[in-house]
């Protein structure tokens, strides 16, 4: 017994993992700006502090301590000094005089005038007045006030006391405007990342809850309007197939799903078989002759083209310019299952699948229908074709079969009309005959590759191809190049591509070219029986 992931635990892990990674985006986007801001205001504060210093101590003051000794003046505004560190929780605050060479540039070298510490300072951190000072940290911003005559805030220094800093180096002047002394004050950068962690915090719980609540709207939108109507499809799909095998066949419509969309549009097409599928076996079980059967089998097969396959016309789309396609399916047998749809997902993108099921029997029918389902419930939901080949094998894959006839061929393609690009998987169908700009027609030989529902976990490579204005390319089932005469020839491949090239020397929209096509068919079977299904489709772009 094969066991399944249930499809809504696999949904709510994706969201928590988006909404993690959202969450730890957003919280380091709102963290890096308010510490950006942070910095910014230290800068502007320390910068402000040592204005006000500055305006304090004077520097002719300081030059007149220096050359005649400290006085009273020194001690008082040292107090002010230790009143600002503390007030403002500063780690340090210290004035020097820097030492300069015959040009008049500092040199790493300093006599110290005042140097306020916290209390917790040891002696080798403090410095006394006049005391000589080499090793400058702030050395590089010392020299850029010089050549600048502003101030310069570093971030980030390692000071004596192996702490984070913002220093700040604010230039003292002589009433002559000569630069004399050098103000620096420190804030911690700790103080500074608690500013910008205490304004990030809330800012970052309410952008969590938002993404949570619309996380919680989102998961409870997609279990109502796509898991729970999947899950009753799914349930009544699995009852449907264990059923049929009983002779008492029976089957409850599925009413609850009312979506209005492609889940409701698979669930009435559904329904739709269901209920041909139950009158076909009961009519079944009352025929006696062959003609009789014969009968009923084509009014199921056509039942089921009409639920899994396009309405057949041209112009298929009369509304747009951008492209044509015509698709025709004119001969059709009793026994085969084949498919043809085409559609758009949106504005920009047209879908086209052709496929078949070789077989004659119930289970063939159901595995054309229920392929032709899956794939266009897919790509309405905007799978790629690649994609869209791995999950219907894997889902194939699980019925029970002895032969390659419950197996589908399909061929998926994917085409964007706005850039002109076409990707496409071939899963078993014959190669596409296409038109490139200033070549004859010829079959694209490459990306043949395993039929759907053969082995479960095949990979398929999705092939893609750029499109010119006036490309035309036609795709077939396999009655077209298998069909055979009275002598027991196959048309075959080359003879389809030779024929067509023939055809389009002619000059004929698509719909006549099919058309011719199908009578040179004919004329070469003759009145031999038709064996598979026939089915052409052309498209042409044109940008």
């Amino acid at each position: 017994m094969k066991k399944y992931h249930k499809l809504n635990i696999r949904i709510s892990f994706f969201f928590i993992i988006l909404v993690v990674i959202i969450a730890v985006g957003v919280g380091a986007l709102i963290f890096n700006i308010n510490f950006s801001n942070a910095v910014n205001y230290s800068r502007s504060m320390l910068e402000r502090c040592a204005a006000y210093i500055d305006s304090l101590i004077d520097a002719d003051n300081v030059k007149d301590w220096l050359e005649n000794g400290k006085n009273d003046t020194y001690d008082y505004i040292l107090n002010d000094l230790e009143h600002i560190r503390s007030v403002f929780q500063l780690p340090f605050i210290f004035v020097y005089k820097p030492v300069t060479d015959g040009n008049g540039m500092p040199v790493d070298e300093a006599v110290m005038v005042f140097d306020v510490n916290p209390i917790d300072a040891t002696p080798e951190q403090v410095y006394d007045f006049g005391q000589k000072r080499t090793g400058i940290l702030e050395y590089n911003e010392l020299k850029e006030v010089f050549d600048s005559g502003e101030p310069s805030t570093t971030t980030r220094l390692r000071a004596r006391n192996n702490i984070d800093l913002i220093t700040t180096i604010y230039p003292m002047r002589l009433d002559n405007g000569e630069i004399y002394a050098i103000i620096g004050v420190c804030g911690a950068m700790k103080n500074v990342k608690d500013m910008a962690i205490g304004s990030s915090i809330l800012m970052i719980v309410l952008f969590e809850a938002v993404i949570v609540l619309f996380a919680v709207v989102m998961l409870l939108y997609i279990n109502r309007s796509i898991l729970r109507p999947v899950k009753i499809l799914s349930r009544s799909m699995d009852s449907f197939v264990s059923g049929s095998s009983g002779d008492d066949f029976k089957f409850t419509y599925v009413t609850e799903i009312h979506t209005h969309d492609e889940i409701e549009h698979m669930t009435d097409n559904f329904n739709c078989m269901a209920d041909s599928m139950i009158k076909y076996i009961n009519d079944l079980k009352q025929m006696t002759a062959s003609r009789e059967r014969l009968r009923s089998e084509l009014g199921l097969v056509k039942s089921i083209r009409s639920a899994t396959s396009s309405e057949l016309g041209y112009p298929a789309f009369p509304g747009r310019s951008d492209f044509d396609l015509y698709a025709s399916q004119k001969n059709t047998v009793a026994n085969g299952c084949s498919f043809c749809n085409f559609f758009m997902t949106d504005n920009d993108h047209l879908f086209i699948v052709i496929g078949e099921t070789v077989g004659n029997n119930l289970p063939s029918m159901l595995m054309s229908m229920f392929a032709a389902t899956n794939i266009h419930a897919l790509a309405k939901m905007g799978v790629e074709p690649y994609k869209i080949a791995f999950e219907t094998n894997n889902s194939l894959s699980r019925f029970e079969h002895k032969d390659m006839s419950m197996t589908v061929n399909a061929l998926i393609v994917s085409i964007d009309l706005r850039r002109g690009e076409m990707k496409y998987v071939n899963a078993g169908m014959p190669p596409i005959i296409i038109k490139k700009t200033g070549e004859p027609y010829a079959a694209e030989e490459e990306g043949i590759q395993f039929n759907l529902g053969e082995m479960k976990g095949v990979s398929f490579r999705q092939y893609s191809m750029s499109l010119n204005q006036g490309n035309t390319m036609f795709f077939t089932s396999y009655g077209v190049p298998y069909m055979k005469n009275a002598q027991g020839e196959k048309y075959s491949e080359s003879r389809l591509v030779s024929e067509i090239n023939d055809i389009s020397s002619l000059d004929y929209p698509l719909d006549k070219m099919i058309g011719e096509l199908e009578r040179r068919l004919d004329n070469f079977r003759g009145g031999t029986a038709t064996e598979l299904d026939t089915t052409i489709l052309g498209f042409r772009y044109f940008g």
